[in-house]
């Protein structure tokens, strides 16, 4: 995670269209891909947010990077620590018990790595956790769970994919309506991809990729592709589309932090789409950066720049939530700023607001069963936003 950065000026917007590449298959040259006209910037709208704030709910967690919820009836949340362990929400107090996950003997935890993503398969019987292993490399594993417990030593590797740098190891693990593993990998680091995996369709580095526990001998298939880092992925449970914030990069001071929506119909089609890293920053060309056309290119609902932050953190749906002005919107922070925005799902999508809360050091979101928006922050922290205009931040 990036340390914090306290910013107070624009977002910038751009509304998802389609676009095309630089060069077709063949090295014909087609047209360079514009941003739409409609991807005019819009201002990081304030005062005019839901009437929320946010109230500690637990604390004396270690550097928290997801919240998950149990599935079946306890609904128990469970918060993911970078340092290679998971313990319940509910459990905290001066005897908690051994951790639900505990990979820490073989988990690195430097810079951006660490547990980064966990999901429940099979009504909670297994669970598919991403995490970065002791040598750096990116591993995706299933594991049994038995007496309230992972069982760590019958795990089985599902994926392992080198990483070149300590940064941009991905994030996230999300299940599709059809049971299906999505898991978003990151450029493999360092700064403006210099090794050119966003566009190289060669390498599972800068993929969202998809792995099916019914027909495990396909192995895993490459969704989408011309990613960075993307620290949150969350499906809308209404509508079965895909959110992925994406940590971008400081151009000079132009769009770089990015949300991308995916409809169901993208995870099934014949190439994988294409969000354009690093031939594109944001809604913006990157001179020396070769466009691979195979994919149809997808632009971002949102992005800005360093004015506002510099590290995206998505977000959830909230559906059937206590805070009615929030149903039915993608919320989403930024880990620097701490500031917290929504933008429509349906209609007039590209429609920022901004949320009155701030939450330092934010980290991960889940919005549970019980209709609970909860925050994770890097201090250890798990915050709720509730109805109200006085909080502790």
């Amino acid at each position: 995670m990036r340390s914090r950065f306290p910013g107070a000026m624009a977002l910038l917007l751009v509304v998802a269209l389609a676009g095309c590449g630089s060069d077709d298959a063949d090295g014909t040259p087609v047209p360079e891909p514009r941003p739409p006209a409609s991807a005019a910037p819009l201002p990081d709208v304030a005062g005019r947010g839901a009437e929320v704030t946010a109230w500690i709910v637990a604390g004396g967690f270690d550097r928290i990077t997801g919240l998950v919820q149990e599935p079946g009836r306890s609904g128990r949340v469970l918060v993911l620590e970078r340092r290679g362990t998971a313990r319940w929400l509910e459990g905290t107090g001066p005897d908690p018990g051994p951790p639900f996950v505990d990979l820490t003997a073989t988990t690195s935890s430097d810079d951006e790595q660490g547990l980064i993503g966990l999901a429940f398969l099979d009504g909670g019987a297994r669970v598919v956790i991403h995490r970065t292993d002791e040598d750096g490399a990116t591993d995706v594993g299933v594991y049994p769970v038995r007496d309230g417990r992972v069982d760590v030593a019958a795990g089985r590797r599902l994926l392992t994919v080198e990483q070149p740098y300590g940064n941009h190891n991905g994030g996230q693990v999300a299940i599709d309506r059809q049971g299906r593993v999505l898991v978003g990998i990151g450029d493999g680091g360092s700064a403006f991809d210099p090794r050119h995996n966003g566009q190289n369709l060669g390498t599972k580095l800068g993929k969202l990729l998809r792995w099916d526990p019914r027909d495990p001998a396909r192995g895993w298939r490459t969704v989408a592709y011309g990613l960075r880092n993307p620290w949150g992925l969350t499906f809308d449970e209404a509508t079965g589309e895909l959110w992925i914030a994406d940590a971008g990069r400081q151009v000079d001071k132009t769009v770089v932090e990015e949300v991308n929506r995916l409809p169901p119909a993208a995870l099934e089609e014949a190439e994988p789409v294409n969000f354009g890293w690093s031939a594109l920053e944001g809604s913006r060309r990157l001179p020396g950066r070769d466009l691979d056309p195979r994919g149809r290119l997808v632009w971002p609902v949102a992005s800005y720049g360093r004015d506002s932050g510099c590290l995206v953190i998505g977000g959830t749906v909230p559906r059937r939530t206590r805070l009615a002005d929030l149903d039915g919107r993608y919320v989403f922070g930024d880990g620097c700023s701490g500031r917290v925005w929504s933008v429509p799902t349906r209609g007039r999508i590209g429609e920022l607001r901004r949320e009155p809360v701030v939450i330092p050091e934010l980290s991960a979101w889940l919005h549970d069963r019980d209709g609970r928006i909860l925050m994770g922050d890097d201090h250890g922290l798990v915050t709720e936003l509730v109805r109200g205009q006085a909080g502790r931040r």
